[in-house]
């Protein structure tokens, strides 16, 4: 089987009418649909289900009460998703005020194609639902090459809705149209807090009783028990009262549940219009620069920070350009001036020892003139080595006072040493001028920059109100939260108390096998129960083998740590799914991260879609929504393109951005695009998300009109 098309004529946000084309060739399997949250991708989902099971579509059971609760819920249902124009208020008001869905679909049998066209119509009666829903079904049928359908005098009408079952089992549909939150229920993410699989364990058991028929044996088992009850005579009257009384009230505890699905759907309906328009103040204050505006004082704070690390290095610049520092500009003229104090105090170091010398030599000379020497008296010879050594230094030396010019600076000793000292640090003082120079400019920089934003900040007065607001959607979101999370709960208890009635109904059954006059009968029908009981027990046996080898393989190719798997079993009577290591050892779902939990659960979908042996399309709805980068590239790359001869996503501009749609490319037949126009109404296009409209801030007036509309 293959979706052809789909068309929708004012249903929900879609407003007249809105054909998508599904056709597509075979080594080009997939069809994806884009759309912003809230543009309508659920209602198209849920109207192709809508379309195909009517009232089933929205769950039931059996039972007259029951039946009449459904019956009033599915009509108000129906009206509710009659396309209301932006501002209307009410349901349907007008005979005239219709809606439809049209689902045609290609069909082998017996070795001939034919295609088939399935359009359930309604409209309401004058004064709104209150008058009741006319619904209408149509079916038709054409062989290739014929232009028309033509209605399917096959079979009879009453019977259409079985023939249309029979094609697309009810049952295994769940299996091949399901979404994101499908998927993390699954997972354990919602209805599994423990973590123990139950969730995914009865899944996999209403999949399995939908795919093996076990849900036909269920209730061939059932109607013999109501069959042996209702026939019952003398003291097994009271007992047939007994287990008409438990049914009755377990049949009132389903209307209720279904009652209870039915809000919690409208909670989830809410709890989305929430969400838009919380999404819609974000987008406006961001326009206004609220991000900015939060961190106010953060900025403040950082612009004080900036001007005081300024002010200390332009302070650490003032005085460097006070020291030493300015004689840094001229580094030649101070190695020069160095030199020339060298050579100032060498000069003077020459010139002193010349006087000395000269000092001594005229010392020697006036004691050899006096008179108290004798011409050829000897001196002693201490100062006969003296004097030798004055006239041999007097008669070696080559400069006379003239020789050794007089010292251009005359600097003392310590002024020397001073200036020597004072330029040696002039050349060192340059060594931090471009650390403190670039710690100035930097900081000057994000002064600027700092006092510039804290200018375009938005004022208080105009971001408190947004502000102020989005907090009120989300004290609201919490409360639809609580509610929602009181409805699971209320769910949960009422599954609950529909085990114990059935408990309560199989120990009624087991007295009435006992009551007098009944023993033949109940004989009999313990043995037909035994025998439907042993068939549904082998093929269960057989047909689990077979989902463990599929799911092995589905996890082995969706999962990127191919190595984390090494075995799974599916225990038969729990349906429980255990995982094994490669080396040996239970895998324990705490071992996995949240994002494997739910491939692994999107690979026993398709494990259980593989084991029906069925050739249904996919139609997935969200399926990236909780994973991470790497999981929705793999779901991309290896789920997506192999998963059925057809499948139809249905995506956001953050599952599939452009990078993945360009990976998809070689398996895309064709892309649509779902928008909002702000107005009341959603229309589909070809086309997906340009990358500038991917990056484009949403409107926030056209999403509180479209959250009004809904």
């Amino acid at each position: 089987m293959i979706l052809t098309g789909i068309v929708l004529t004012d249903y929900g946000l879609y407003r007249g009418r809105n054909e998508i084309d599904l056709s597509c060739p075979a080594d080009r399997p997939v069809v994806l649909v884009g759309g912003l949250n809230g543009a309508g991708k659920t209602t198209l989902f849920e109207a192709v289900r809508l379309c195909l099971y009517g009232a089933a579509a929205l769950g039931g059971g059996r039972g007259a009460r029951r039946a009449a609760a459904g019956k009033r819920a599915y009509e108000e249902f129906l009206a509710r998703r009659v396309h209301r124009p932006a501002g209307a208020r009410g349901g349907l008001r007008d005979a005239d005020r219709r809606a439809s869905v049209a689902v045609t679909f290609g069909f082998f049998q017996g070795g001939r194609e034919s295609e088939y066209r399935v359009e359930r119509s309604w409209s309401a009666g004058a004064g709104g639902t209150g008058g009741g829903v006319d619904e209408r079904l149509e079916v038709g049928r054409r062989s290739p090459g014929e232009p028309e359908f033509a209605p399917l005098d096959a079979v009879e009408r009453p019977h259409w809705q079985q023939f249309i079952e029979g094609i697309i089992p009810r049952g295994i549909m769940q299996l091949f149209f399901f979404d994101g939150e499908k998927v993390a229920r699954m997972a354990g993410g919602d209805g599994d807090h423990d973590g123990d699989g139950t969730a995914e364990g009865e899944a996999v058991r209403e999949a399995f009783g939908a795919l093996l028929g076990l849900d036909a044996v269920e209730q061939l088992q059932a109607d013999l028990e109501v069959n042996l009850a209702r026939n019952l005579t003398g003291g097994g009257a009271a007992l047939r009262a007994e287990y008409e009384r438990i049914r009755e009230e377990r049949d009132e505890n389903d209307a209720g549940a279904a009652r209870l699905r039915e809000r919690l759907a409208q909670k989830a309906t809410e709890i989305d219009a929430v969400r838009a328009r919380t999404a819609a103040m974000d987008a406006k204050i961001d326009r206004l620069g609220g991000s900015f505006a939060a961190r106010r004082e953060e900025a403040k704070a950082e612009l004080g920070a900036a001007r005081a690390e300024h002010e200390a290095a332009c302070r650490m610049l003032r005085d460097m350009c006070a020291g030493a520092l300015p004689f840094a500009l001229v580094p030649d003229r101070l190695a020069r001036l160095r030199a020339g104090i060298l050579e100032d105090q060498d000069a003077q170091r020459r010139r002193a020892g010349q006087a000395a010398l000269r000092a001594g030599i005229g010392r020697m000379l006036s004691r050899l003139d006096a008179g108290g020497f004798r011409a050829g008296a000897a001196l002693d010879g201490g100062e006969a080595d003296r004097a030798a050594r004055l006239v041999a230094r007097a008669a070696s030396d080559e400069c006379g006072e003239d020789d050794i010019p007089e010292p251009p600076m005359g600097l003392s000793e310590s002024q020397a040493v001073g200036l020597v000292r004072a330029i040696d640090e002039a050349d060192r003082a340059a060594e931090g001028l471009p650390e403190h120079a670039g710690a100035a400019a930097a900081s000057a920089e994000r002064i600027a920059a700092l006092e510039s934003s804290l200018a375009k900040a938005p004022r208080d007065d105009e971001i408190g109100p947004l502000v102020s607001e989005i907090g009120r959607l989300r004290d609201e979101e919490a409360r639809l939260r609580g509610e929602a999370n009181h409805i699971e709960g209320r769910i949960s208890s009422s599954a609950a108390l529909r085990q114990h009635l059935n408990s309560r109904l199989r120990e009624t059954m087991s007295k009435i096998y006992k009551s007098e006059g009944s023993q033949k009968r109940a004989e009999l029908t313990r043995r037909v129960q035994g025998v439907l009981e042993e068939y549904a027990k082998r093929l269960r046996a057989r047909k689990v083998r077979t989902l463990e080898r599929h799911l092995l393989e589905s996890a082995r190719t969706l999962l990127h740590k191919r190595d984390l798997i090494g075995g799974v079993a599916v225990d038969p009577a729990t349906f429980r799914v255990s995982l094994t290591r490669p080396g040996g050892g239970e895998l324990r779902r705490d071992d996995l991260s949240e994002g494997e939990k739910q491939m692994l659960a999107t690979a026993l979908l398709w494990a259980l879609a593989r084991t029906s042996g069925r050739a249904l399309p996919f139609m997935i709805d969200t399926p990236l929504a909780r994973l991470d980068k790497s999981h929705r590239d793999g779901m991309v790359e290896r789920f997506l393109p192999a998963a059925s001869h057809q499948v139809i996503v249905l995506s956001t501009d953050e599952e599939i951005n452009e990078r993945r749609r360009a990976r998809l490319e070689p398996h895309l037949a064709r892309t649509y695009l779902i928008e909002y126009d702000g107005r009341g109404a959603t229309r589909c296009r070809e086309g997906y998300f340009e990358e500038e409209e991917a990056e484009a801030e949403p409107k926030p007036e056209a999403e509180v009109e479209r959250v009004a509309a809904v």
